[in-house]
């Protein structure tokens, strides 16, 4: 009984070190890479892929889909979480250089929302329509670094394994 509970407790504290946490203010000021695990989204398309009949329809999404994560992988998206809610997002995609400014805040259940809805437009900045994330979308801390989470319908939380902000 004893080696039962003692592996059951071995379990619990396994699984409570690799759950994510809370986000905590003083934890995500300061610089953040954003980092798109290509690997894991083609290893997805892969396998929708095979489940498709057509060899030319498989062999064409294949082809789609590598043009657009070759493009992803060329995309430098860096973010600077500052005091007061404001997040100031630098882009660089293809060699054009763009600068967004967004609000961030952190949630009652310890989850950082990221908003983008016309906050720049109410502060006189430049806003090309850019739109970053949705109302679904939070992020906690697992790991060391900001993982993106999106609710569900019934308010579970679906890691979205490929998407995440590193410390830089």
């Amino acid at each position: 009984m004893k080696k039962i509970a003692a592996a059951l407790l071995l379990v619990m504290v396994g699984a409570s070190l690799s759950a994510q946490s809370k986000v905590r203010e003083k934890d995500i000021l300061g610089q953040w890479d954003l980092v798109i695990d290509v690997d894991e989204a083609r290893d997805e398309i892969e396998e929708e892929l095979e489940e498709e009949e057509s060899w030319i329809a498989r062999r064409f999404a294949r082809g789609i889909s590598n043009f657009a994560l070759d493009i992803v992988e060329s995309i430098d998206i860096r973010f600077d979480f500052r005091e007061d809610g404001e997040l100031k997002m630098s882009l660089n995609v293809l060699g054009e250089r763009e600068v967004e400014y967004l609000e961030w805040f952190i949630n009652k259940d310890g989850e950082l929302i990221i908003e983008d809805d016309d906050s720049d437009r109410r502060r006189g900045r430049n806003n090309r329509s850019f739109h970053f994330s949705n109302d679904d979308d939070v992020w906690l801390m697992k790991d060391g670094k900001l993982q993106a989470f999106e609710k569900t319908r019934r308010g579970r939380l679906e890691i979205k394994e490929e998407v995440y902000l590193k410390k830089r």
